[in-house]
């Protein structure tokens, strides 16, 4: 349990001990609550019917491999989606770009974080650390280690073969470092200085940048700050824009 409960953290999961609640919303949508976990594609299927064309989500992450799988069900159903609340994480990376049509609404946000390959790049040291802190044994450290990067390293390899079967530009999942460097001036501002830092890609950038067109970013510009954030009292959350990056190619 251990093991996996440290797969999470460097996965970038949220929780591992539930899996997201789906459900039929109408006659033409399927809601998708909670964590992405392994099986709910299967789920989806199930629920689906030839007049089924939306998706539903109020998501913080999950696990990679699962969101990817839901990813590419809705590229091949060319389903739309639409965010009811957040789309963060797992959700953000692999199933919202992955859509046909892709709806957020005046409440709702979409919310990056590090992607597989960023979190590949991890030294074995700062492995080690993670380990070390969340109470693997000494002596077990060396080949837990190992087995970590593998796992880092072999998601990594499947978000590339993910993005390219979906024609997403690289760089969508390797932007976001430039985004917490700028985070760490802004939030110097708020008194919790553990906030964590989220990235909400204009819909300008999403189709220029990284090939991510269909996007209905609602009032998008008018909720950031001026200096270009969004701070989330409820989740302990400091959401960025896109004012640290260059202009794409």
């Amino acid at each position: 349990m251990k093991r996996l409960i440290v797969m999470g953290i460097m996965a970038g999961i949220g929780t591992l001990a539930s899996a997201a609640q789906l459900s039929r919303a109408d006659s033409g949508a399927i809601a998708l609550r909670g964590p992405i976990a392994e099986g709910d594609v299967d789920k989806l299927r199930l629920l689906a019917t030839p007049g089924t064309t939306l998706l539903r989500v109020n998501s913080e992450g999950g696990d990679a491999l699962a969101a990817m799988q839901l990813g590419r069900y809705l590229r091949r159903q060319q389903w739309d989606i639409a965010i009811d609340t957040v789309c963060a994480g797992s959700c953000a990376l692999y199933v919202f770009p992955a859509a046909r049509h892709k709806r957020i609404p005046a409440d709702a946000v979409l919310a990056l974080q590090e992607s597989a390959f960023l979190r590949a790049q991890a030294s074995p040291a700062q492995m080690r650390r993670t380990l070390a802190e969340a109470g693997v044994a000494a002596e077990d450290i060396g080949s837990e280690t190992a087995a970590l990067a593998a796992r880092l390293a072999d998601t990594a390899a499947q978000e590339a073969a993910f993005a390219a079967e979906l024609e997403i530009a690289p760089a969508f999942y390797r932007d976001f470092p430039q985004v917490t460097a700028q985070a760490e001036s802004v939030r110097r501002r708020f008194p919790d200085q553990e906030a964590a830092v989220y990235w909400w890609p204009a819909a300008a950038r999403l189709r220029r940048c990284y090939g991510i067109a269909g996007v209905d970013e609602g009032p998008r510009a008018v909720r950031l700050a001026p200096d270009g954030y969004l701070y989330v009292p409820a989740l302990s959350a400091l959401v960025m824009g896109d004012q640290a990056l260059q202009d794409c190619p």
